[in-house]
């Protein structure tokens, strides 16, 4: 597998998105699950069609038979079009950049590249033309052919372009593989140098938070010196100065070709720049009488060494936690660092709701049979689905209570777990309202309130409080994640960045910092 690197090309397009190859491989895997996922959740969509059409959602309540694959389209459908909106911003790391999307004169965002949008395009037309095939073929087994012809004809129209867009996207995801190879490859056995910077250019435009500046870069490949201009992006906490030093690998057979150029910015050790002292657009300054340690240098540290969490970096127009990497900002807390206690009881409180919730269920959905008479088996498939799901959300959380290496790199967030417990929520909620038994008997005392009843409700109505729970607390997260364990914010971006696939093992060795995808999302 190949990983990205830290790379900012020589006058290049797109904004380089640098990762290590830990946090690449956590993106990677997370963007092949969710087009699994978002395909499948399409398809089943669109296969409840086959038991009933939109136009008669009105009678759903008349007969389980509608009621469920009602029900199951409803889900299903919620699910895909919030699913299939974060896996563009992942596929983008996994490219390693973005294209630029202005938003303003002087701000833009990245976004995922026109061919990487072919990812979720094929997921979708993959999981809709799978749908209407499996609904089709439900139609006819029922002697319904009029909904089978409609569905047919709704496949054959797919065929092509799920085809067509499927091989594009293969195509695009075996190129990325391609492109990170060469990279790697060149990093690996390419002659290396020490670029050194010799003049910025800050071009006072910002993409996610990050300066654009323009980067005069010396250094030495083929036998002779070089010097190349890059555009170059990074928070202005880490304002390029002069005599920054990059790393510099070039392909010895191609020592001058632009995308055989592979660069990395160093972060320990280096000396930064305040950021309202660079240049500005239009004054490009290689004059080093303007970069002395009275004229905007600083030493490498927290917000430049010198300035605090409360103070502009920016010429005093925005505050400096816009100017931050956001993993530093949701680290960083006014109290100082947490004790290792405080921060083990904290992690275990954020870990308590969603715990409390899943034995809940589980109790409760084990308790029905035994307690309440004439519960369907869809309700109960229901109440198992919801249970199982929020089983899993438990699960994950109790990964991050023991700060467990493979939660933190494998992509998986409070957020995609706590979704996929709210959507079995509005499953077992509506079973349990059309099953008269859980429900509608005990408010009317026409049977006894059990411990059954209670759990399920409790349960249920839970799913509501954690679902906001998991928002409202990762920020809380991320400051008890490492609290005990602090290291140097240069030290922590280079191991996010940098081309060491033991730059995260080094970081944790040395200072017991864990980092992985989760800092990064």
């Amino acid at each position: 597998m190949a990983y990205p690197l830290s790379r900012a090309m020589p006058e290049a397009h797109s904004v380089p998105l640098p990762t290590s190859p830990v946090v690449w491989a956590g993106y990677a895997r997370r963007t092949y699950c969710s087009c699994l996922l978002l395909a499948f959740l399409w398809a089943m969509a669109i296969t409840m069609l086959g038991f009933f059409f939109p136009l008669g959602i009105t009678h759903l309540l008349d007969d389980v038979v509608h009621f469920v694959p009602g029900l199951l389209f409803v889900a299903a459908l919620v699910g895909a079009l919030a699913l299939g909106k974060g896996i563009g911003n992942d596929f983008k790391y996994v490219q390693g950049y973005g294209t630029i999307k202005r938003t303003s004169d002087s701000k833009g965002r990245t976004v995922v590249s026109v061919r990487g949008r072919r990812i979720v395009y094929a997921a979708v037309l993959a999981g809709l033309f799978a749908g209407c095939l499996i609904a089709a073929v439900i139609r006819v087994s029922t002697g319904h052919w009029l909904g089978f012809l409609v569905l047919a004809a709704l496949a054959l129209v797919l065929l092509l372009p799920a085809l067509k867009v499927g091989r594009l996207a293969r195509t695009v995801w075996q190129q990325t593989k391609t492109e990170q190879r060469i990279h790697r490859d060149i990093v690996a056995s390419g002659h290396h140098s020490v670029g050194t910077v010799v003049a910025v250019t800050n071009e006072a435009f910002t993409v996610d938070n990050r300066a654009m500046f323009h980067v005069d870069l010396e250094y030495e490949t083929g036998g002779r010196l070089e010097t190349t201009r890059i555009q170059f992006f990074d928070y202005p906490v880490w304002a390029p100065a002069l005599g920054n030093e990059f790393d510099v690998w070039t392909d010895p057979e191609r020592p001058f070709i632009e995308d055989r150029i592979v660069l990395e910015r160093r972060y320990v050790g280096q000396k930064f720049a305040k950021f309202e002292d660079v240049p500005v657009s239009g004054d490009h300054s290689s004059n080093a009488d303007d970069w002395d340690a009275d004229h905007g240098v600083l030493d490498g540290g927290f917000l430049g060494g010198g300035d605090s969490a409360g103070e502009d970096l920016g010429g005093g127009t925005s505050p400096s936690v816009q100017l931050l990497p956001q993993w530093m900002v949701d680290e960083a807390d006014p109290q100082g660092p947490s004790t290792p206690k405080g921060a083990r009881r904290t992690r275990i409180l954020i870990g308590i709701p969603p715990t409390l919730i899943a034995v809940a269920a589980l109790a409760g959905t084990m308790l029905v049979p035994v307690m309440v008479e004439d519960v369907p088996w869809w309700t109960m498939a229901a109440l198992w689905f919801y249970t199982l799901l929020t089983l899993i959300n438990a699960a994950v959380y109790w990964q991050f209570m023991v700060r467990s290496r493979w939660f933190l790199r494998s992509g998986v967030t409070f957020g995609a777990t706590e979704t996929a417990v709210f959507a079995g929520f509005f499953a077992a909620g509506f079973a349990m309202l059309t099953t008269h038994s859980l429900v509608m008997a005990p408010l009317h005392q026409e049977i006894p309130w059990t411990a059954a009843h209670m759990l399920t409700w409790a349960a249920v109505i839970g799913a509501l409080l954690v679902f906001e729970w998991a928002f409202t607390s990762n920020g809380w997260a991320l400051k008890h994640l490492n609290a005990e364990f602090p290291a140097p914010p240069e030290a922590i971006q280079e191991a996010l960045t940098g081309h060491d696939g033991l730059g995260i093992e080094k970081l944790e060795s040395e200072y017991g910092y864990r980092a992985g995808v989760f800092l990064c999302t």
